[in-house]
């Protein structure tokens, strides 16, 4: 079986990281990038409204 939580060795393990800070910059990403991620989260976030209102008819027409 898994264990449900880390092993405490694991965690320690994830904490010595070689992920800094700087490895990560805003250098790395184009505007156009930002803005293509931009408009997909609005679609998606769009997608969830009309799930979101069709589950919501579907348990009030059960009732």
């Amino acid at each position: 079986m898994v264990p449900v939580q880390p092993l405490d060795n694991a965690l320690k393990e994830l904490d010595g990281s070689t992920f800094g800070p700087d490895d990560f910059t805003d250098e790395d990403y184009s505007d156009d990038d930002v803005v293509s991620l931009l408009e997909e989260n609005a679609r998606l976030r769009k997608l969830v409204v009309r799930l979101s209102e069709i589950v919501l008819r579907n348990v009030a027409d059960q009732k």
